[in-house]
């Protein structure tokens, strides 16, 4: 089979990193990655990136698969996509779904796809034998925030165009409610990541105990205040809960780094979050979740069975579907059968 990657942000983020794990897993799969013209199979990790050249399948006859990078809910009238997937329906052969969640969709509209989760780099994201008290140290919290309950937030989560407005995928503003009447003695939010600015501006504005890992700036710090991958291992081992407020996602990612480096996550009930995490801490309503999370922050101590439970649950799951081989069978029965037919 001759496979071309297709997909790219050029800048190292998301995207360059899903292309360097997929090439990374075909090279496991004694293949590599072809040029667009000699390739069988176009497998592209940013669906709305092949509207750009969507004369390719015909004058090629490729075989495409489009990657649902994020959340597609063609079930629902005001998707804010629709038009696009639409396009994108016509050029594809078959989707990648990342989580089941997104699969069933597809399935539910008669809609050719595979169950296939994002990658992510384990031998980066792996549980670390560190002591916490080095890594607060090595980036300088103040003591007096080292006995609290770090909770965890890494994301981006301001509009690109206009930092002082929410992107209402990622939930911000839920964030804020999840945190803001939580006793500040007993916690931290650990912040880390560019376009922080309107959870910032908010913290400050709830009196939310927080410490930012950054140069805080009205600028889009996009470039200076990205945290290299290398890092965020160790910000997760810092971590003590780690909070998905998410509205919509095609991962979130975060679940898969979470689990894969035994860090103690909870989250909105989105993307791969059910396909990978203990159900209690998965939650379909804001309620339920500020209630459970006020309840750990409120007595750590107390939860810490629940918890140990939790990661164990979760990472023994992330290393049944994430397994090496496991992922080279299934790419390769999706391949085979995307040939056949």
């Amino acid at each position: 089979m001759k496979v071309h990657v297709d997909g790219s942000d050029m800048l190292g983020w998301s995207i360059d990193q899903d292309r360097a794990n997929l090439i990374t897993l075909l090279s496991r799969m004694g293949l590599k990655d072809r040029s667009w013209f000699s390739a069988d199979i176009i497998h592209n990790l940013w669906w709305k990136n092949i509207l750009n050249y969507n004369y390719i399948k015909f004058f090629l006859r490729k075989k495409i698969l489009l990657t649902a990078s994020n959340f597609i809910d063609i079930g629902d009238e005001e998707y804010f996509l629709y038009d696009e997937f639409k396009r994108a329906e016509k050029i594809a052969t078959a989707w990648i779904a990342p989580s089941m969640k997104q699969k069933s969709i597809f399935d539910s509209h008669g809609i050719r796809s595979y169950y296939f989760p994002f990658l992510i780099d384990q031998d980066i994201f792996r549980p670390l034998a560190i002591d916490k008290k080095k890594l607060f140290e090595q980036y300088k919290i103040p003591t007096e925030l080292q006995n609290k309950v770090v909770i965890g937030s890494f994301q981006r989560d301001s509009l690109g165009k206009e930092l002082s407005k929410p992107k209402w995928q990622k939930g911000p503003e839920l964030l804020i409610e999840l945190v803001k009447d939580l006793p500040a003695e007993n916690y931290v939010l650990l912040l880390a990541g560019p376009r922080r600015h309107y959870l910032l501006e908010q913290c400050k504005k709830h009196g939310i105990s927080y410490y930012y890992l950054g140069a805080e700036t009205c600028n889009d710090d996009i470039k200076t205040n990205h945290i290299p991958i290398d890092q965020m291992p160790m910000l997760y081992h810092l971590t003590d809960v780690y909070l998905i407020s998410s509205r919509s996602e095609g991962g979130p990612k975060a679940v898969l780094e979470a689990c894969s480096t035994r860090t103690f996550v909870m989250s909105t009930d989105v993307g791969l979050a059910g396909d990978f995490m203990d159900a209690d801490y998965v939650f379909d309503g804001i309620g339920k979740y500020k209630k459970r999370l006020s309840e750990i922050v409120e007595d750590f101590d107390k939860a810490q069975i629940g918890i140990a439970n939790a990661i164990d649950n979760n990472y023994s799951r992330f290393n049944t579907i994430m397994r090496t081989d496991a992922l080279c069978e299934r790419l390769c029965a999706i391949y085979s059968d995307v040939m056949a037919n």
